[in-house]
């Protein structure tokens, strides 16, 4: 073959050559600016949401600090994750479960803080109540009951007390009230208050009866929850076993169950298992969940 020849199969050569180079540099360079759009997005997301809960939760904690915390632990977990198994499958499911970790840890406060909130109101209100009953204005009765009560009904009347320092109408400072404690009791009380402000009346003795009321719920609702634990300790205890039973049986033969998760079909068998167990706790809790 003649220099020739070679030279005119190797300029079409170097011309693929160089589009592939440029058409793989363009796509690194897409696929980083994606990835770091979508991380800018998630950061914020996560900085505004994370940010807002934990004011709403009394929890003053720099949300830059709980960001960089959240992508150190979503680091370790994935590469334990990778070591202990060796699965790509693993990792991300490990990413999507430490990534969601900070949400639902905010939601399990929550929670907690509302029922915390609802086991104070009856006590409370009728704090309020005998404030007034006394002579104090309602203003002077719930800044008693903030600094008399415990966190966080305490916190929660603190502030509707400050805002209304600062020149927030009581109409509006309820109207706060309500929309961060997002509680049928709150919402009784406040409506309570504003209709008292609003048409007169004796206000003690509404939120007297309002007290009576609300410790009456409490504890029906604490002989239901009584009356059908049994229920949801089954439901636990179901969705519980078959996880248990993989794990003995892990033990006992791993070589037999090693194919469960070493292969597509058996994730695929894992992801339908606890997707049914998943649905069987939630028929079971929607059951035995009852309204009052």
């Amino acid at each position: 073959m003649s220099a020739h020849s070679v030279g005119w199969m190797a300029e079409p050569m170097a011309m693929v050559l160089a589009c592939a180079f440029v058409a793989t540099a363009l796509g690194a360079w897409a696929l980083a600016r994606t990835v770091s759009d979508k991380a800018r997005r998630y950061q914020q997301r996560f900085r505004t949401e994370l940010g807002a809960g934990l004011r709403q939760g009394f929890l003053f904690i720099d949300t830059g600090r709980a960001f960089r915390l959240n992508l150190l632990a979503v680091g370790v977990a994935a590469v334990a994750g990778y070591g202990l198994t060796g699965q790509p499958l693993v990792v991300f499911v490990v990413l999507l479960v430490a990534g969601a970790l900070p949400t639902a840890g905010l939601a399990w406060f929550r929670r907690r803080r509302l029922a915390r909130l609802t086991q104070q109101l009856p006590d409370a209100v009728m704090l309020i109540a005998g404030s007034l009953r006394v002579g104090s204005s309602l203003p002077q009765a719930l800044a008693q009951a903030a600094r008399e009560l415990p966190a966080p009904a305490g916190q929660e009347f603190g502030l509707a007390v400050r805002e209304q320092r600062l020149g927030v109408s009581l109409e509006e400072s309820m109207a706060h009230l309500e929309r961060r404690v997002p509680l049928p009791e709150m919402a009784l009380f406040a409506a309570a208050v504003r209709i008292a402000q609003e048409t007169g009346g004796n206000l003690a003795e509404t939120l007297e009866r309002l007290a009576d009321t609300l410790r009456r719920k409490l504890a029906v609702e604490g002989k239901i929850d009584a009356l059908t634990a049994q229920g949801r300790l089954q439901g636990w205890v179901m969705a519980l076993m078959p996880i248990a039973i993989a794990g003995v049986l892990f033990v006992i033969e791993p070589h037999a169950m090693q194919p469960l998760v070493t292969t597509w079909q058996g994730w695929a068998v894992c992801l339908g298992v606890l997707g049914l167990e998943a649905m069987g706790l939630y028929f079971i809790r929607r059951i035995v969940r009852i309204d009052v």
